[in-house]
């Protein structure tokens, strides 16, 4: 529990729900008294944060250029809070912003061209390790996923969808996901009618962002199945690599398979969800499931790093019979 509760996470959730609160004041009620003091927190918060980063570099801990985000932020935390300082403080206040931003944005793209060099299997594990010299490893790796997700998507819209399989045990072909490709660009002029319709008087920029997550949801979705695509299962070498996408992998010896056999069928959804209760999933929805049970617990790679060891997973397959056979298990 004590690693859900560091004083880190505690500062930022603290930071979050004020400026939350803030954003909503300042949208309901601009000229509320309390707005003030809200800044006045939030800028406390963040410069209390440097401080403990500055603390953590100095005793060798952090790399020097993880404090150029939260000390952006904190420059223009103090701009919001010298309103109505001199223009002399506020031309400070901005070139100062300025300086680190654009350190920020050399480094990002020093750390982006470094990371080619990162010796990796996947380009989302090189990116984050890049990006890790500037934001927290666990930011880094969400970040890293983001870019390759909506990389993939593109990539797939603009001919990739042509480019064959590669080797390997395929659970693209029968997804469900497959099926609804084309329909999903209908989704964006569709929200918008909708949304229009719905709501004549919505705030113009909420309206846009609504229309932003639309359209950022539907390349997501492109970009999942390009992953599943790209990413087949594979046993090769003595070891099993199963991947969902790139949301989740898991890697580990073929002889620690003790049994893999399709899931079985139950006429009570009660009785299944019970059957499936802590099994990881790799799997595409619309294959044939496969579940395998292991002599030893295994971790599997998610969105944050690795998860809780697991002695039971669920793989879901096109062919069953070849991997079932590629394992040396009977096919049922």
């Amino acid at each position: 529990m004590a690693r859900f509760f560091r004083p880190s996470s505690l500062l930022w959730g603290l930071f979050l729900a004020l400026g939350a609160g803030a954003l909503v004041l300042h949208r309901q009620i601009p000229g509320n008294r309390a707005l003030p003091w809200l800044t006045a927190a939030l800028v406390g918060l963040l410069a209390l944060r440097v401080g403990m980063l500055l603390l953590d570099w100095r005793r060798g801990r952090l790399s020097g250029t993880r404090l150029l985000l939260p000390a952006i932020l904190l420059a223009e935390g103090l701009g919001l809070a010298m309103t109505g300082a001199s223009r002399t403080a506020g031309a400070i206040r901005l070139a100062t912003a300025a300086l680190l931003e654009l350190s920020l944005l050399a480094l990002a793209v020093r750390a982006l061209r470094q990371s080619r060099a990162i010796q990796a299997e996947w380009p989302e594990d090189r990116i984050a390790a890049a990006l890790a010299a500037i934001v927290p490893p666990r930011a880094a790796r969400l970040m890293a996923l983001e870019l390759v997700m909506l990389g993939s998507a593109l990539r797939f819209l603009f001919g990739g969808f042509r480019e064959a399989a590669p080797a390997g045990f395929s659970h693209h072909r029968d997804s469900s996901l497959r099926s609804f490709l084309p329909a999903l660009p209908l989704l964006i002029p569709a929200d918008m009618l909708l949304i229009h319709a719905l709501f004549p008087h919505m705030a113009p920029w909420l309206r846009w962002t609504l229309h932003g997550s639309t359209v950022y949801a539907v390349l997501w979705l492109f970009g999942f199945y390009a992953t599943l695509k790209a990413r087949p299962h594979q046993i090769r070498d003595g070891f099993v690599h199963l991947n969902q996408g790139l949301l989740k992998t898991a890697t580990f010896p073929a002889d620690l398979v003790r049994s893999a056999a399709p899931v079985p069928e139950f006429d009570d959804d009660w009785a299944r969800h019970a059957h499936m209760k802590g099994m990881p999933k790799l799997a595409a929805a619309g294959p044939p499931l496969l579940e395998l049970k292991l002599a030893a617990p295994v971790r599997i790679m998610g969105l944050l790093g690795p998860g809780r060891p697991a002695a039971r997973l669920a793989v879901s397959v096109d062919d069953p019979a070849a991997f079932l056979a590629a394992l040396g298990q009977p096919c049922a």
